[in-house]
C-alpha cells in the first residue's frame, strides 16, 4: 500500500473498512455490556448510563493522543523521516504510560463528585461508582492500545486494531455472563471483563507493532530523549483530547437534564438509543480514520490535490451511508431499544431521542471529516473550539430554553442536541472547505 501513490478510492476502503469493521465489533463490545445489565438491575444500567461521561472523559487523553501520534506519523513518513516516525513512537509510548496513571488516580477519586452532579443517587450511583473504579485500575491499557494504534494507522494498517476488536468482543461475550452470573460479581464483574479484554488487546498490539519495519519503538529510543517530542505531541493531541473530554463534559451536562424530566428510566433509554446510535456510525469511524492517514501522509509529501480529492470522496462516502443509516432508524427504533430493556418508560424514552436525532445524522459525518482533515494537515486548534461551543456553551443554554421554559420537556433536550450539532458541524464543515480550496501547495 503507497498512500501517496495509490487511488484515493481503493485506499479509502484498504483503510477504512478494516478500521469499521473494528468499531463494530467495539460497539457490539459496549452492546453485550448494556445487555448484561439486564442481569442486574435498571439502576444498574442508569449507573453505566451515568459512568460514560466520568469514563469517557479520562479516556478522551488516550484518543486524542492516539490520534495526534497518528497525524505527527503520517506527516514524517509521508516526508520519508523514518528516524521522525521511530521517535515519535518512543516518545507517545512513555507519554501514555504517564498520562494513564495520573488520571487513574485521579479519576478513582472524582468519581463520587462526578456522580453526585450528575443528580445520581442511591443505588444507580453506587452502581455507577463501582464501575467506573474498576475501570480506573486498567486505564493504561486503554492509553496503550491508542498509542500503539496511532502508530500502526499511520502506516495504513486498520487491520490489528480491528482484530483486537473482534478478539475483544469474543472475549468479552464469554467474560461478562461468567463475571455477572456465574461469579455474582455484579457491576464490578462487567468492569472487570473490559479491562481483561484491554490488557489482552495491549500485548496483541505491541507484538504487532514490533513485527512490523515501519515503525520501532526500540530504535526511537536510542535517538533520543522522549521530552523533547512532548511539546509538538501535546500540541497535535491536546486539541483533540480537549475535544473528547468536551463530548464527555457534554453527557453530564445532557444527563443532568434527563434526570431532571425524566429520571431513572429516561437515562436507562438514553442509554440504550446512544449504543444504537454508535452502530449506524460506525462506517464514518473508519472513513475518518482513514482520512487522517491520507491527509497527514500526502501533505507530508506535498500533494495537496490528493489531500482535497480524500476530504472530498470521505464526506460523499459519508452522507450516503448516513442516508440509510436515517432509514433505519426511522422504522426500527422502538424494538431495537427493546433490545436493552422491556420497560415501556425506558423504550419510549430511546425511541424519541433517535426519532428526533435522525436529523442530526448527516452533521456527524461533516464534524468527523472536518476535524480528520485538520489533524491530517497538523492544524487541529480549531477542534477543541467548536466541542467547547458545541458540547458545554450552548446545550445547556438550549435545554433550558426549549425543556423548561418552552415546557417541551425531554423533547426540548433531543433537539438542543440536534441544534448544537448541527451548529458545530456547518463551522467545521466551511472552514474544511477554506483550506483545501486554498492555492497553496502546502494547504
Amino acid at each position: 500500500m503507497d498512500i501517496t501513490r495509490d487511488p484515493i478510492p481503493k485506499l479509502i476502503r484498504a483503510i477504512a473498512v478494516p478500521a469499521a469493521m473494528g468499531f463494530f465489533f467495539n460497539t457490539m463490545f459496549n452492546v453485550v455490556d448494556t445487555y448484561y445489565t439486564r442481569f442486574i438491575s435498571t439502576e444498574a444500567l442508569a449507573g453505566l448510563s451515568l459512568s460514560f461521561p466520568v469514563f469517557f472523559i479520562l479516556v478522551a487523553f488516550s484518543h486524542g493522543l492516539g490520534s495526534g501520534i497518528q497525524g505527527l506519523a503520517s506527516n514524517a513518513l509521508g516526508k520519508k523521516d523514518s528516524d521522525g516516525a521511530d521517535r515519535l513512537a518512543y516518545a507517545g509510548i512513555i507519554l501514555a504510560i504517564l498520562f494513564s496513571i495520573l488520571l487513574a488516580v485521579f479519576g478513582i477519586f472524582a468519581s463520587v463528585p462526578a456522580f453526585s452532579f450528575m443528580g445520581a443517587q442511591g443505588q444507580s450511583l453506587e452502581e455507577g461508582v463501582v464501575y467506573i473504579r474498576v475501570i480506573m485500575s486498567g486505564l493504561p491499557f486503554f492509553f496503550l492500545n491508542n498509542g500503539i494504534n496511532g502508530l500502526l494507522s499511520a502506516t495504513g494498517d486498520t487491520k490489528a486494531f480491528r482484530n483486537f476488536l473482534i478478539l475483544g468482543f469474543f472475549l468479552n461475550l464469554a467474560l461478562d455472563p461468567l463475571f455477572i452470573i456465574a461469579f455474582d460479581m455484579g457491576t464490578a464483574g462487567l468492569a472487570l471483563a473490559t479491562v481483561v479484554v484491554q490488557a489482552v488487546g495491549t500485548v496483541y498490539l505491541w507484538v504487532r507493532l514490533r513485527r512490523t519495519g515501519s515503525i520501532s519503538f526500540s530504535r526511537g529510543q536510542k535517538k533520543g530523549h522522549p521530552v523533547t517530542l512532548w511539546p509538538s505531541l501535546l500540541h497535535q493531541s491536546l486539541p483533540a483530547s480537549l475535544n473528547s473530554m468536551s463530548i464527555a463534559l457534554g453527557v453530564f451536562i445532557i444527563n443532568r437534564f434527563i434526570v431532571q424530566f425524566g429520571g431513572d428510566e429516561a437515562i436507562a433509554g438514553y442509554g440504550a438509543a446512544i449504543r444504537i446510535e454508535q452502530i449506524i456510525l460506525l462506517p464514518t469511524i473508519g472513513l475518518n480514520m482513514a482520512l487522517v492517514t491520507l491527509a497527514g501522509q500526502n501533505h507530508g509529501a506535498n500533494q495537496p490535490e490528493r489531500v482535497r480529492e480524500a476530504y472530498n470522496k470521505t464526506v460523499l462516502y459519508g452522507l450516503a451511508i448516513m442516508g440509510t443509516g436515517m432509514v433505519l432508524l426511522l422504522f426500527l427504533r422502538r424494538p431495537l431499544v427493546a433490545v436493552f430493556n422491556p420497560v415501556e418508560a425506558v423504550i419510549a424514552a430511546g425511541a424519541g431521542y433517535l426519532l428526533i436525532e435522525i436529523v442530526a445524522m448527516p452533521a456527524y459525518v461533516l464534524l468527523g471529516t472536518g476535524n480528520s482533515l485538520l489533524q491530517g494537515l497538523k492544524k487541529p486548534g480549531l477542534i477543541f473550539w467548536v466541542g467547547l461551543f458545541r458540547q458545554i456553551i450552548f446545550p445547556p443554554i438550549l435545554f433550558y430554553l426549549l425543556g423548561t421554559v418552552s415546557g417541551l420537556g425531554l423533547q426540548g433536550v433531543w433537539w438542543g442536541i440536534v441544534i448544537s450539532v448541527w451548529g458545530g458541524a456547518l463551522l467545521m464543515f466551511f472552514r474544511a472547505r477554506l483550506m483545501i480550496s486554498s492555492s497553496d501547495s502546502n494547504i
